[in-house]
């Protein structure tokens, strides 16, 4: 029944990690049918390059997968050089940008990420 629900109704799926209890970084998916979009992925600043990050997408991409998502979308500020290699690193690719997309006027990437089938 809730796989159902998530295909029909889409959702908003969100994970955490913890450190000695602590909330240190959050990743937030929105699932409609067989599309999702990476919708946020932060980790608090004191934390950050100690994997944290990759592992919360890793957890995004497994959920997706295993509830028939083809296709995973993203957006990346131009500018942040290290989630876009993250991104990379775990097989989204760049297919276009959108222009003034942020509040500051900053330009977007947009990434996406293609699942096998049956994943």
């Amino acid at each position: 029944m809730l796989t159902y629900e998530l295909k029909q109704n889409g959702c908003n799926v969100k994970v955490s990690a913890k450190v000695n209890g602590e909330i240190v970084g959050f990743g937030e998916l929105s699932m409609v049918l067989d599309v999702a979009d990476v919708i946020d992925v932060e980790v608090d600043y004191a934390y950050r390059r100690r994997g944290i990050g990759r592992e919360i997408c890793n957890r995004l991409i497994a959920f997706a997968a295993e509830n028939s998502v083809k296709i995973l979308t993203l957006e990346v500020r131009k500018s942040n050089q290290t989630a876009k290699a993250l991104y990379e690193k775990l097989g989204f690719r760049t297919i276009s940008e959108r222009a003034k997309y942020y509040e500051d006027n900053e330009d977007a990437i947009i990434m996406q990420l293609k699942l096998p089938e049956g994943a």
